[in-house]
């Protein structure tokens, strides 16, 4: 079985609200997003606060 893409699962977030959804598109993303915050700022403390950051303003954002 193929895995849902991308798009499928931010459709799914922002139209029902799934939690799944979002889990899922956070555990794909939430090293890259770390990886490069943390290669912009150089503290790894900051770049944990930029991460939680992007996948706040995503949720917020999903819908639009």
């Amino acid at each position: 079985m193929q895995s849902p893409s991308d798009a499928e699962l931010l459709t799914d977030y922002a139209t029902r609200r799934s939690e799944a959804a979002f889990a899922r598109l956070v555990e794909r993303y939430v090293a890259l997003v770390h990886s490069a915050a943390r290669r912009q700022v150089g503290d790894p403390h900051m770049a944990e606060e930029i991460t939680q950051a992007v996948f706040i303003l995503l949720a917020r954002k999903a819908g639009s």
